[in-house]
């Protein structure tokens, strides 16, 4: 029997980063169509839902609910638009407990304003950082410091 009422969705394999150490890899499952932008819903938007809790699936089928402000970072698929331009900068970012990570900011703001700072301080609870192949969304919130490498 199928269900008229189910909502396809498309599964994303993800890692998930814990503020205490916990480490999970995981599916999320995303809608085809966004709220606020077209196309997919993304990692990105999921996230910043205002819901508290994210719904996840281990590699060992067991179902989570993950409370997204204690997630410090995923590492997922992050694709920014093209059409925008973007002043980089190389960072490293420290959480609490010490764990670090290093790569590239790419920031969407105006060249006069293109400082780090302007772009943490207002930017979304979740920023991309791109790192040796691998994409993340950084929670700005349990960042411990940014160290500027350039």
């Amino acid at each position: 029997m199928t269900n008229d009422f189910r909502v396809e969705k498309r599964e994303e394999q993800i890692r998930l980063f814990m503020a205490d150490g916990f480490e999970l890899s995981a599916t999320v499952f995303l809608a085809q169509y966004a709220m606020f932008h077209s196309g997919e819903q993304t990692v990105l938007d999921l996230l910043l839902e205002e819901d508290p809790f994210l719904p996840a699936k281990s590699t060992d089928g067991e179902f989570h609910l993950i409370r997204k402000r204690m997630l410090s970072h995923v590492c997922c698929p992050v694709v920014l638009d093209d059409a925008l331009g973007y002043s980089e900068r190389n960072v490293r970012i420290c959480f609490p407990g010490g764990v670090e990570l290093q790569g590239i900011v790419k920031m969407d703001l105006p060249s006069h304003a293109a400082r780090l700072t302007d772009y943490i301080n207002g930017g979304s609870e979740f920023f991309p950082l791109f790192a040796e192949g691998e994409s993340y969304l950084v929670n700005r919130h349990l960042v411990r410091n940014i160290v500027l490498i350039d």
